[in-house]
């Protein structure tokens, strides 16, 4: 079944620090929550759903804010409508975004009671160090706890990841990677950090402490994370933000990595990794130059791995001239081929 989200963002709202790196009404276009009424967001909720409500699996999601860390009346005022759609059948279920400081049980037994069923923390890095650049205000060792809470009152847990922060390097990321996976998610999504105006990081920018991750980078990162989770069976549902006109213009983008097509340049890049790899392992094998590659892969396939905009083919005939490279689409197997020298190996 498809699925329908109602987003409703709530920026900043609970928060009780303000992060480097954060200026949510600009990422979400949205200034203040005064028009999320009971009534605003009901006639919300039907006006997404209108006649299609057996087509779509259809969520409400309050992003944007720490929801469990705002005041118990607002949070009520918010999720009755909602619940009251759950409730009747309306929608199939209710989602929220907070930090792992506000998950008591007293925070999470209020979210239970109004039809919460799954919750995503901004956990951002596992490196403490990198969380007190970034002026989290929490800990790894709350993230931890945090997870261990959602997991008691039975909620869907999902984690946001922010790579690039100031502080990051590859041993941090790798880090990350390892420790959310001990946690052991039911989803993660990876955004790679951006210099947003009127923000810490933006005058950190400006004034050189902060260096912004290259687009190439940033694509390194994000294929290393997603393939590590993967492998792990952790499923990764976004690599990148959400296009909108605001970052679309660049209106308050002064820079980082953004890229309206991430997720599908993040794909190019794992398959760019994977197709690398194979030529790795079998030249240190078999300890001879390599002559030939053929790539082989089904058309559902075809623009992941060649790349957007041919990336992949243009990387490895300019990176190894002397190697002859061919690109075949074949319908007959149903994953990536990468034969070498005549010898095939399964991408």
């Amino acid at each position: 079944m498809k699925y329908g989200m109602i987003p409703f963002f709530i920026p900043h709202v609970g928060c009780p620090h303000v992060c480097t790196f954060c200026n949510q009404s600009r990422i979400t276009e949205t200034v203040g929550i005064g028009h999320l009424t009971p009534e605003y967001i009901a006639s919300t909720i039907k006006d997404y759903v209108g006649d299609s409500k057996n087509d779509k699996f259809w969520e409400v999601c309050f992003y944007g804010g720490s929801f469990s860390a705002i005041d118990q009346k607002l949070q009520k005022q918010l999720l009755k409508p909602a619940y009251e759609a759950l409730q009747s059948g309306l929608i199939d279920s209710i989602r929220c975004s907070t930090r792992p400081d506000a998950v008591s049980d007293e925070q999470l037994e209020l979210l239970c009671s109004l039809g919460m069923k799954t919750i995503e923390l901004g956990v951002q890095s596992m490196d403490d160090t990198v969380l007190s650049l970034a002026k989290r205000g929490h800990t790894s060792d709350d993230v931890k706890l945090a997870v261990k809470q959602l997991r008691k009152f039975g909620f869907t847990v999902g984690l946001q990841l922010l790579p690039g922060l100031l502080g990051d390097s590859w041993e941090t990321i790798i880090q990350t990677a390892v420790e959310i996976t001990a946690l052991q998610p039911d989803f993660v999504r990876i955004y790679p950090v951006l210099v947003i105006d009127h923000t810490e990081l933006a005058e950190q920018y400006k004034s050189g402490i902060y260096e912004p991750l290259s687009l190439e980078l940033a694509l390194q990162y994000c294929a290393f994370l997603k393939t590590w989770f993967e492998s792990h069976h952790i499923t990764v549902i976004r690599t990148g933000l959400q296009s909108t006109e605001e970052l679309d213009t660049g209106t308050s983008l002064l820079a980082g990595p953004y890229e309206p097509a991430m997720g599908e340049l993040v794909s190019n890049e794992q398959w760019r990794q994977r197709i690398e790899y194979c030529m790795n392992e079998h030249t240190e094998y078999f300890e001879e130059t390599i002559k030939a590659v053929v790539v082989k892969y089904p058309r559902s396939l075809t623009s992941k791995v060649r790349g957007l905009k041919k990336r992949n083919v243009e990387y490895f005939e300019n990176m190894y001239k002397d190697i002859t490279f061919t690109w075949r689409e074949n319908n007959d197997i149903d994953t990536v081929q990468c034969s070498i020298d005549g010898l095939v190996y399964v991408v």
